[in-house]
């Protein structure tokens, strides 16, 4: 069994990028990786004939379309006569924001790549997760984010071994804060096209700003000016944001979740926590550290 890992992944702002290659597609922006993540194990059983099965937290998702994307990619079926049982453990939100398509679909192409022995490089294997995610319209920047790992601004578009990252500087004392409200499917937005006009406009201005003054600071207050700008952020959480505020707090969405994030001195935690139960929001709380690492394979037994 191999087992790999990938972590989340936040995105505060971004500028969609489209090419007829779609290695080539992705996106620029900046965004910030959680230690907590997706780790994926794929076991490998002998067969008459290829049969596979996807597990995401130990329930079958017989249409896991992004993971069977990735499958198809790597594999020839008719070659393949063997069962191949994948599972996805999440420790972050599912459709909230937090990359859980782009690093489910990374850590599978690492322990696929792996397991069958299939001889593809690490940007190779990431690349066909980056495809797998731009054909299922889950995301546009997340692999090439969590192959590098940190915070960090997307300066060019596309897949790993393409797509450029430079770092913000951001320590590891740092903690990532966020809570969410529920779900809002990636899906939805990319098929927008008015919205993903608008998002360019806001996107491209917000880059230009974070390129001139790469601080965590600027990464939030840049990434609330873009989500109050395409007009993202729900009542509940506009109100958080205000309240956070007060405590010097900067408060910004995940794109694309109705989630908010901030990034916290270790000192600022329990605050954080306490402004979290004083709204009163039914959300679901997440405290993470921040990943430096990016995907790996951290089991090959």
């Amino acid at each position: 069994m191999i087992t790999a890992f990938s972590p989340g992944y936040i995105t505060g702002f971004f500028e969609a990028n489209y090419s007829k290659n779609q290695l080539l597609t992705g996106s620029t922006g900046a965004g910030i990786c959680l230690e907590k993540g997706v780790t994926t194990t794929v076991d490998v059983i002998p067969s008459t004939k290829f049969r596979l099965k996807i597990f995401i937290n130990g329930i079958l998702y017989p249409n896991a379309l992004v993971s069977r994307s990735v499958v198809n990619q790597m594999i020839n079926k008719s070659d393949c006569q063997q069962e191949l049982i994948i599972n996805h453990f999440l420790n972050v939100p599912i459709l909230c924001g937090y990359g859980s398509s782009g690093s489910s679909a990374l850590s599978l192409s690492y322990a696929l790549n792996e397991s069958l022995n299939l001889g593809f490089t690490k940007i190779e294997a990431a690349q066909k997760a980056h495809v797998a995610e731009i054909k299922c319209k889950t995301g546009l920047g997340t692999v090439l984010g969590t192959y590098y790992g940190g915070a960090q601004i997307r300066s060019h578009p596309g897949a790993p071994g393409i797509g450029k990252i430079s770092p913000i500087p951001i320590t590891n004392k740092n903690t990532i804060a966020s809570f969410t409200l529920g779900h809002l499917p990636t899906f939805n937005i990319l098929n927008n096209s008015k919205l993903i006009k608008l998002i360019n406009i806001f996107g491209r201005q917000s880059l230009k700003q974070l390129i001139d003054n790469p601080s965590s600071d600027e990464f939030l207050k840049l990434s609330r000016k873009f989500s109050l700008q395409i007009n993202f952020f729900p009542s509940e959480l506009y109100r958080f944001m205000k309240l956070a505020d007060r405590f010097d707090m900067i408060c910004s969405m995940n794109l694309f979740g109705n989630t908010i994030f901030s990034i916290l001195k270790n000192n600022e935690i329990n605050e954080f926590y306490r402004l979290f139960l004083k709204s009163n929001i039914p959300g679901c709380l997440l405290f993470s550290s921040i990943n430096y690492s990016g995907a790996k394979i951290v089991d090959s037994s």
